[in-house]
């Protein structure tokens, strides 16, 4: 039993010393994952909010009162001289000349009735028929019919102008500035943010031209 555990013993010591003198595996290098990196060009969109500022402005100021209509143009838009810019509502304006035609027709019919009124009295005055005072009285009412006509004729001028300014328009070339206000939105001569419309130096000396010059004209 003694030799067989000196074998044992031995066999161990061997397989040891076999163990030992093996050499270790070698170990290759790591592997990583390679990415290749290259450069491109590429837009990115930014939005800024911005100010349209002209060599000069001209403040829109509507000459009748009345919501928008209709907007014509949009906000940094180019402009000609008379080109709409907005409309006001216009069914109480076209009324409005409606009344002052029918008023002007009345005048004119009143100034026949009164003319004829006038040639009777003047022939029976002629003839001694009527008083001086009856003739002195057709004449004054034939003065206040036509009078009267003149009236009307000056109130449908006016009737007319009103609906005619209900279209706003550029009054000179350049470009639309801010526009506060929408459809439906109330406007007068009295806005206190009136649209505006900004031009170069020239059109803007001319318009001081045009403006001196009527001015001069009125005595102003």
């Amino acid at each position: 039993m003694k030799q067989t555990f000196v074998k044992a013993a031995v066999m161990a010591c061997f397989m040891a010393a076999v163990s030992c003198g093996q050499a270790p595996t070698a170990m290759g290098p790591a592997e990583y994952a390679v990415m290749t990196i290259a450069t491109t060009d590429r837009e990115s969109p930014i939005n800024y909010s911005a100010t349209i500022r002209g060599r000069q402005d001209i403040a829109i100021y509507p000459q009748v009162s009345g919501t928008i209509f209709e907007l014509c143009v949009n906000e940094g838009q180019t402009v000609s001289k008379g080109q709409p810019l907005f409309i006001i509502d216009q069914v109480p304006y076209k009324a409005a000349l409606q009344t002052a035609e029918a008023n002007v027709a009345a005048a004119k019919a009143g100034v026949a009735t009164a003319q004829l009124t006038y040639d009777s009295k003047k022939e029976l005055y002629a003839k001694n028929v009527v008083s001086q005072y009856d003739l002195l009285t057709a004449e004054n009412t034939l003065l206040t019919a036509k009078a009267q006509l003149a009236q009307a004729e000056a109130q449908r001028v006016n009737a007319a102008n009103n609906l005619s300014y209900t279209v706003v328009k550029a009054p000179a070339n350049g470009v639309v500035g801010q526009l506060p206000y929408r459809v439906g939105s109330l406007v007068s001569a009295s806005i206190p943010q009136p649209p505006s419309v900004r031009f170069d130096r020239q059109h803007a000396q001319e318009h001081a031209r045009r403006t001196a010059g009527a001015q001069r004209r009125f005595g102003l």
